[in-house]
């Protein structure tokens, strides 16, 4: 497969994977905003410290406009990291590689794109209807991800899109615990009340898991246990980076020197996880330990693409 061709499949779905992760964020951020009391003004500072560019004054002048907030986040053509952005930028991947990819898979794109670009978005935004909205986008990339895995084929396109989509996966994951235990001052021992580790949970897709698999009620050390090392946790960090590592396996047919280093890289981060345990993550440090397992899978993601999409 050509180097650009895998690229733009690669980029396509870390782009939708992005977007997602995005979504799930913000629409538990807009359930918690409904919350507000005498007692607790919830502001959009932090949310809008993460996923945009924006600078102290900028943020104070929205932080509590909530409408203003979530178009900023979703519609605003100017920000970079916008849903729309995103979302365009993933057209414009799989635009360049239509002959690669199924005709259902470019139409949903497509579809989310024209969705997302609308007025009509902006409109619902405005007039009350964000969480229907926020919604219906996180169920537009849903539905991409349905449509490709039952129209495309398991050949290598399909190989580079599943490492994009695990790669962003993986430091999403990481990301957004690294936030929530920044609020505990990263101390596992920290018995914080039930909705913080509730909206921490549906902000993952996992309540409903966790409160399956684990008997306890929520507890610090369960949650971080489930989203760190749970290998049938779908958005596990060591489920994401078993995927990688088993498709690295795939795709490394020639046995390159570069392939062999690729597969050592992901194979020892892969190693690192699944002899860690809560004990041994509490000695170095829970925000150290995230931080490094980030840098690891940039750095794959880097040595990644100067193997497999150096073309330019």
């Amino acid at each position: 497969m050509l180097s650009r061709i895998a690229e733009s499949l690669f980029w396509m779905n870390r782009y939708v994977e992005r977007a997602e992760g995005m979504l799930r964020m913000l629409k538990i951020n807009f359930v918690t905003s409904l919350d507000r009391n005498e007692s607790y003004q919830y502001n959009w500072s932090p949310v809008l410290q993460i996923f945009t560019e924006l600078n102290a004054t900028e943020i104070e002048k929205i932080k509590d406009d909530t409408n203003a907030a979530l178009l900023y986040m979703i519609t605003e053509k100017n920000n970079p990291n916008s849903i729309r952005s995103i979302i365009t930028k993933a057209r414009e991947n799989a635009r360049g590689v239509q002959d690669h990819i199924t005709k259902e898979v470019w139409e949903s794109i497509n579809e989310y794109y024209q969705k997302v670009s609308s007025k009509r978005i902006e409109e619902l935004l405005e007039s009350g209807e964000q969480l229907y909205t926020i919604s219906s986008l996180i169920d537009q990339s849903l539905y991409f991800y349905g449509v490709s895995e039952v129209t495309m084929p398991r050949g290598e396109g399909w190989n580079f899109m599943n490492i994009g989509k695990f790669i962003e996966r993986a430091i999403q994951t990481a990301d957004i615990l690294d936030i929530k235990f920044l609020d505990i001052e990263y101390d596992l021992n920290n018995p914080m009340d039930i909705p913080y580790w509730k909206n921490l949970l549906l902000s993952v897709s996992g309540y409903e898991y966790y409160m399956k698999t684990y008997h306890t009620g929520l507890q610090t050390q369960n949650v971080l246990d489930m989203i760190i090392m749970n290998t049938n946790f779908p958005r596990s960090i060591l489920y994401s980076v078993k995927k990688i590592s088993h498709i690295m396996e795939k795709i490394g047919h020639e046995r390159t020197d570069a392939d062999l280093q690729l597969e050592k890289n992901i194979g020892r981060l892969r190693s690192r996880i699944e002899y860690s345990d809560l004990e041994s993550i509490s000695e170095i440090g829970l925000h150290q330990y995230l931080d490094e397992i980030i840098d690891d899978v940039f750095s794959f993601s880097n040595k990644l693409s100067k193997v497999y999409f150096a073309y330019h």
